[in-house]
């Protein structure tokens, strides 16, 4: 393979696209550590998720928006207006007076964010061939899971040090300097699409169906799936109809929001629904693994957190090497059977050995799961790309990514129904002293309790996790099989 033409500062360029993903990838973990200090500023406990769930709709329903804009007037025009956008929102967030102002603050952050996610991968793919981009992206998409671990870590040290505020005033620094590095080194942007920006109805579709997803989700949730109010089960209907009439007017529409016609090739499809569920499935997980080893194995909470750095590590080592692999060699085909039949085992190994073998091996099976998702998960973007043969990098980065925003929360609140409901029902059957109740006890009240009552309600979320696990590992078998069905493709060494 003939070296790669790279444009000129290259490496400034890279390095802006890297901080922008950064900046957006950080915002969706760090707040999370200081939601209790802020709870006890403002006195207020309810409506607090929606610091969170504010940032993540604005985010989903932003993010085809942009692939749109960036496809027609060029990811170069849009990314100083969304950097502008994202930093104002953090200021307010940062002076917020109360949680309603926090809340609007960090739903224009969102929409700023929203950008952040997609552009810098747009701008990759118009200036690198198929079979070079996976090199590159493979550094890019290990901030995203950096981040998981890396932004609570970070919100908490900026809490109990310089105060919450701070966890929104660290943007602008590291925004300027994204600025100056991308205002000298963004290259001109060619073959533009100066037709329709897209159809309207599709993206009111898209916006109402993602906005009812989010508010149903959030409700069960909640209640950890228990106490499923009426509201919620009308908005997961509107929902499900929502998300009928958007595919409907997608499928019929000359230039829908999400060009789901490019999921017509067999081979965009199904490394979509691979990439998707491969890395949905194993972060779904992690949310409630640190709570399994805190109740189930008595692990502190700082170890409990730190014990999902291997699956952090294996999955940024392993892309990082095996995307360099790729791109020098252009061999991929057996990568995704190979990685996908990895985390099947891995899971299953958990499944059937975790309760005997302990918090460690739940540790390290998880971190030889994530090395198996990284040896497919950078080429997700590449492939569908290469597969549909579309030339509208915006629009199909944007599909890639609201793919796995949505599916991820769909996952992760049937991995946490399952976990919580499971945990609830065998806590039912445990005598618990007064005042705990089974919906609400904590690692605190657990280590309080008598050895025998204690072993109990360990046992409890040990057996609750079991069937999360084996959910997984059929998840990744159904993968692994698709895997197999992959048709064979020459990634391009040149545009």
């Amino acid at each position: 393979m003939a070296k790669t033409e790279l444009p000129p500062r290259f490496a400034q360029l890279y390095a802006a696209l890297t901080l922008l993903s950064l900046l957006g990838a950080m915002d969706t973990s760090i707040v999370a550590t200081a939601l209790p200090t802020i709870v006890g500023e403002f006195n207020q406990t309810e409506n607090i998720s929606w610091v969170i769930a504010g940032y993540t709709l604005a985010v989903a329903v932003m993010v085809p928006v942009y692939g749109k804009l960036a496809d027609k007037y060029g990811s170069n025009r849009l990314i100083v207006g969304i950097l502008v956008l994202f930093l104002g929102a953090s200021v307010l967030c940062g002076l917020a007076p109360n949680l309603g102002t926090l809340t609007v603050g960090r739903v224009l952050q969102g929409f700023g964010g929203g950008g952040l996610g997609v552009l810098p991968f747009t701008v990759l793919s118009t200036i690198l061939p198929e079979r070079s981009r996976p090199k590159y992206m493979a550094p890019m998409s290990a901030v995203w899971a950096v981040a998981a671990i890396g932004g609570p870590v970070l919100g908490g040290v900026l809490t109990d040090t310089v105060g919450w505020r701070w966890i929104f005033f660290i943007n602008l620094p590291l925004g300027a300097l994204a600025w100056l590095l991308a205002s000298r080194a963004l290259p001109h942007q060619q073959q533009l699409h100066h037709n329709k920006l897209f159809n309207w109805h599709t993206w009111i579709l898209f916006a109402v169906a993602s906005t009812l997803t989010v508010f149903s989700t959030h409700g069960i949730i909640a209640t950890a799936g228990r106490e499923i109010t009426p509201e919620t089960v009308f908005m997961g209907s509107l929902a499900v109809l929502a998300i009928g009439l958007f595919i409907w007017r997608s499928i019929v529409s000359s230039d829908p929001v999400i060009p789901v016609r490019i999921l017509s090739n067999r081979g965009a499809l199904t490394v979509l629904v691979i990439g998707t569920l491969s890395a949905t499935n194993l972060f779904a997980i992690t949310n409630y693994v640190p709570t399994l080893l805190q109740m189930g194995f008595d692990v502190p909470a700082t170890l409990a957190g730190l014990g999902l750095l291997p699956m952090v590590l294996g999955m940024v080592v392993t892309s990082i090497i095996m995307s360099r692999w790729v791109s020098k060699t252009g061999r991929w085909h057996h990568l995704p059977p190979i990685g996908t039949a990895i985390a099947a085992l891995s899971m299953f190994s958990n499944f059937l050995f975790a309760p005997m073998l302990g918090p460690w091996f739940i540790v390290l099976t998880m971190g030889v799961s994530a090395i198996g998702v990284g040896l497919y998960g950078m080429l997700n973007l590449t492939l569908v790309q290469a597969f549909s043969k579309a030339k509208v990098y915006g629009a199909v980065t944007a599909t890639v990514n609201v793919s796995r925003d949505l599916t991820g929360t769909i996952v992760a609140t049937i991995a946490g129904g399952v976990f919580g409901f499971g945990v609830v029902n065998a806590l039912t059957k445990v005598q618990l002293p007064q005042p705990l109740a089974a919906a609400s006890i904590s690692p605190a009240d657990l280590a309080l309790l008598d050895a025998a009552t204690k072993s109990q309600v360990q046992q409890a979320y040990i057996g609750a996790f079991q069937p999360v696990f084996l959910n997984s590992t059929i998840a990744f078998v159904v993968v692994f099989v698709l895997a197999w069905t992959l048709p064979k493709l020459d990634l391009k060494s040149s545009h």
